[in-house]
């Protein structure tokens, strides 16, 4: 998105979920829709399909391509929202698809293994021409397979593309002979390399359809940014929030926090959905915490803390973990006992970083971070 709006296009991206605002799901050029211009797309919606029932997710979508069409944008960026197969998103054909990676997260909609999972992914991929992108390094076999039954050409990251880590910057390769010296993203993390990786290597497979540069590929990693991932507030103690909220992502956040240095305590604000492997996420992040604060979330699939306690207390330590009603009665904790040279981390979930996003405290932070 941000490459393509350094480049002059004008960009459509749809996305999901939200965090405060519906509005974040809809955006052109960077900029949130409006209430009434994402109202009035809903009642064209509504009227058009008539009998027609539709999920939420379904309005949602075809609203976002209403808008598009109605905003005249030059590039639609989709956001698949589950899966893929048999996401709204996949009655499109894309010039070009990304599987970012294939991890175990929706297992009672995708599958159980990973090549249950690769498969439900794999089908965003398109023939005839499109461009088709992965950034697991190393993928399960139904990614490949698919490949094949479409006559398609995967690309695959650190094999056909990828990137190197300096201590100043880095450096994205491709072996169709294109290297660039680069700047670290604003977004921080090292995966977040791995997705700078992916959207060079996607704007430079389209060059063709939509001519770019090489500054504004520089200018729109520098300027491209998330609320939520790893999102880190100027504040003492540092806050920290990432939406992290299935074993591959913690282990992402996991890794970060063991290589960036810090002397004081880690304090982790932890709330997560009862169907998610949390008991592994839990382990993972006890390697780099000193305390842990479960807490509820409103709502139904929320797991409930002191069962979450009650499960890991005796692997990490019973003195190392607290139950908590809410995020905010742990923030405002966590305020009350944490020195300045602390680290709070809020993870779990995306209801979870919503939460703390309403706290007063941290809402003040990202206004004056923003």
């Amino acid at each position: 998105e941000s490459i393509y709006s350094a480049a002059g296009y004008r960009v459509g991206l749809f996305s999901s979920p939200h965090l405060i605002r519906f509005n974040e799901r809809i955006r052109v050029n960077d900029e949130e829709m409006r209430d009434q211009v994402i109202v009035s797309s809903f009642e064209e919606v509504d009227s058009a399909c008539g009998e027609i029932s539709l999920t939420y997710f379904e309005y949602s979508f075809l609203a976002a391509l209403n808008i598009f069409v109605q905003q005249r944008v030059d590039v639609i960026i989709l956001e698949v929202g589950l899966g893929g197969r048999l996401d709204a998103a996949n009655v499109l054909d894309p010039i070009c698809s990304i599987v970012t990676n294939i991890g175990l997260d929706h297992l009672d909609y995708l599958g159980e293994t990973r090549e249950e999972i690769g498969f439900e992914k794999a089908a965003i991929f398109r023939g005839n021409g499109a461009h088709s992108i992965c950034g697991d390094e190393d993928p399960p076999e139904s990614i490949f397979n698919a490949i094949t039954n479409i006559q398609g050409d995967l690309q695959l990251i650190a094999r056909d593309f990828g990137f190197v880590r300096e201590s100043t910057g880095w450096t994205f390769w491709s072996t169709n002979g294109l290297r660039m010296n680069l700047a670290f993203p604003l977004m921080q993390g090292e995966h977040q390399l791995v997705n700078a990786s992916l959207a060079i290597e996607a704007a430079t497979l389209l060059k063709r359809e939509l001519p770019i540069d090489a500054a504004s590929i520089r200018e729109g990693l520098l300027s491209a940014e998330r609320m939520g991932r790893f999102q880190v507030l100027p504040s003492r103690p540092l806050f920290v929030l990432d939406v992290a909220h299935n074993v591959d992502s913690i282990t992402r956040l996991v890794n970060e926090l063991s290589r960036t240095r810090f002397k004081g305590q880690t304090r982790v604000i932890f709330a997560v959905m009862a169907d998610k492997q949390y008991d592994e996420m839990i382990d993972l992040l006890n390697s780099v915490i000193d305390q842990l604060f479960v807490c509820g979330l409103e709502d139904a699939r929320s797991a409930d803390p002191d069962h979450v306690v009650k499960k890991v207390s005796g692997r990490i330590g019973i003195n190392k973990v607290t139950s908590c009603k809410s995020v905010g009665y742990a923030i405002d904790k966590l305020l009350e006992i944490s020195d300045s040279d602390d680290r709070i981390i809020v993870c779990g979930s995306f209801i979870t970083v919503a939460a703390a996003l309403r706290h007063p405290y941290v809402s003040s932070l990202v206004h004056n971070e923003i």
